[in-house]
């Protein structure tokens, strides 16, 4: 028993003793980790965003290397390199993204170069920055925010699929991992009623959807044109409910009388080739009531400038995105016919079993059909 107490308290000494002392790292890795810091400008991060004072006093040894210290700034600045020092300005977060520790390794040299080259918009945007000589400030700022967006997009689509909407490029990109699998035109938001950025997984994917039109459209939009001939009910293939859900025959609706303030309806596009939303609706959470949806109005897709929805965006080729989300199994929407003369079908609700986010950014540096960068004009007036 006595020998057992002395090899405890023998024990608590050298625990205790070892407490407070200081693991070291080889002096060339904490330069490399200062170098890299230094270059910071280059990589479209702010070199005040480090505290390089430890760091100095360390190298010209007025204190010890502390590899603990050392590996707290090296988080920091990995960090930065992977998932970028801002995340893009989205209004509702329907996702919960978390910036993970890095797994640090004895070569920095190694890893910084890898967390730089990872994501290729992020390699062909550090180039453009770092070529600007006659590029003005503004578009260097732009660039910068676009390298850290990207880096954040990246990490967002490591080892899962990705779908993302840039409303000033009207663009949608559909990404498994790094690898972008498509590209396609949407129509966005008009000025007046912009779409909201975003980002949260996609639900379902609703084939013959109905169109349930939002009040506002209904007041401001169908009611004045109903009120001067009841004809355009029929022909835009309305319904229209009561609040009890029940449907009313239009020729008793009182349309003279109806306003903002009075409108105890509700009106519903029936599904078809004449449907506003098309022969598919993707659905997704969040606050605004927006949706990604096909749409009748093929042709406002030729236009160069693509701003003419009430904010929910539309997709240039539906089948495509929905066999993307739904692969491996999509056979729900392989036989389906952008052309065909569906109508009155009852919606179908089809579950997507990935997790797929959507995100919906609003940034004025993208790339053209041939991955050329291309800055757009800023519509909505952002700062």
């Amino acid at each position: 028993m006595r020998n057992f107490l002395m090899f405890f308290v023998l024990c608590l000494f050298i625990g205790f003793s070892s407490l407070g002392q200081k693991k070291t790292m080889p002096l060339a890795e904490l330069l490399t980790l200062d170098s890299l810091i230094r270059s910071a400008p280059s990589l479209a991060l702010r070199i005040a965003d480090y505290n390089r004072g430890a760091l100095d006093s360390m190298i010209t040894g007025q204190k010890p290397i502390d590899s603990l210290v050392v590996n707290t700034f090296a988080q920091t600045f990995f960090k930065d390199l992977r998932d970028g020092n801002r995340t893009p300005n989205l209004r509702y977060q329907g996702l919960k993204i978390d910036r993970k520790n890095i797994q640090l390794t004895s070569n920095f040299k190694s890893l910084a170069n890898h967390l730089i080259n990872r994501s290729p918009e992020v390699v062909r945007l550090l180039a453009m920055l770092r070529d600007s000589v006659n590029i003005s400030d503004e578009k260097k700022d732009l660039l910068i925010k676009a390298v850290n967006e990207y880096r954040w997009l990246s990490t967002l689509r490591q080892n899962r699929s990705v779908v993302l909407v840039n409303i000033p490029s009207t663009i949608l990109r559909a990404y498994d991992g790094q690898v972008e699998k498509a590209s396609m035109r949407v129509v966005v938001g008009k000025a007046s009623r912009p779409s909201k950025t975003l980002v949260s997984p996609i639900k379902n994917v609703i084939i013959t959807p109905y169109w349930h039109v939002p009040r506002s459209i209904s007041v401001e939009e169908l009611v004045p044109e109903i009120r001067k001939n009841i004809r355009y009910f029929y022909a835009s293939h309305l319904e229209i409910f009561d609040t009890k859900g029940r449907k009313v025959a239009p020729e008793k609706v009182p349309w003279s009388r109806l306003n903002a303030n009075y409108f105890p309806y509700e009106m519903r596009q029936r599904s078809g080739k004449w449907n506003t939303l098309g022969i598919m609706k993707f659905q997704f959470d969040n606050p605004f009531r927006m949706y990604l949806h096909d749409t009748s109005e093929k042709k406002l897709f030729k236009n160069e400038k693509r701003f003419y929805s009430h904010s929910c965006i539309r997709v240039e080729r539906p089948i495509d995105l929905g066999r993307f989300l739904l692969k491996p199994d999509s056979k729900a929407v392989d036989t389906l016919d952008v052309n065909a003369a569906y109508s009155d079908l009852t919606p179908r609700y089809i579950k997507i079993n990935r997790s797929i986010p959507l995100v919906i950014w609003y940034s004025l540096v993208d790339f053209d059909a041939d991955g050329q960068i291309k800055f757009y004009p800023n519509i909505y007036g952002r700062n």
